[in-house]
Parts: structure tokens; C-alpha cells; sequence
């Protein structure tokens, strides 16, 4: 088995929303939630039969929002729901499943 999963994706683009492209949407997701559901299931069977952790790595802006900052918060707001499912779901099988949302280091 596998005993712990951290994923860590994180990459942004800034935008208002009726600027954005929908190029920029899709990029965003691709790596910061879907690039996170796919390693996760990759590795889950690993993970469940040594009864470890999946640790997702969010943002303070996957629980509220910011302007110029939709493409970012909609992809953090989906890996937190997926971590919150997956919590769920693996409880049973004594994995858990950590959701770390650190504060904005680029503005501090």
C-alpha cells in the first residue's frame, strides 16, 4: 500500500468574469481539480489498503471569493468538495482524508 497522497496543484489566472476566457476556466480546472481527482483515483487503492491519507492542498479562496479571481475559486471550491465526498467515503475504510486552506501568500 501506499500510506499518504498530498496533492498540491496550484496555478491561477486573473480575470473578471465577463473577460475570461473560457480557455482560462478550463486550464485552471484541468490542473487544480481534475489533475487532483485523477492522481486521488490513481493511487486511492494504494491508499485505502494501507488505511493512509489523501492530503488536498486548497486556498482560503476555495471557501470565499475574490474579484478577478473566479477561474482559481471555482477550481479550489470543487477540490474542497471532492475532499469533503472523499472524507465521506473513506471513513469506513479508516482512511483520512486532510484539506489544508493556507491564506494568500502573493498579496501578503
Amino acid at each position: 500500500g501506499l500510506w499518504g497522497l498530498v496533492n498540491n496543484a496550484g496555478v491561477s489566472a486573473f480575470g473578471e468574469v465577463e473577460f475570461a476566457s473560457l480557455d482560462n476556466y478550463k486550464k485552471v480546472a484541468e490542473i487544480n481539480l481534475w489533475g487532483t481527482v485523477r492522481v486521488t483515483k490513481a493511487f486511492l487503492p494504494l491508499i485505502r489498503r494501507a488505511k493512509g491519507r489523501v492530503v488536498n492542498i486548497t486556498s482560503m479562496l476555495g471557501r470565499m471569493v475574490s474579484p478577478s479571481r473566479s477561474c482559481y475559486c471555482i477550481s479550489k471550491f470543487g477540490v474542497a468538495a471532492f475532499s469533503d465526498c472523499l472524507r465521506q467515503e473513506m471513513y469506513r475504510w479508516g482512511v483520512r482524508v486532510i484539506l489544508i486552506e493556507p491564506s494568500n501568500f502573493v498579496a501578503a
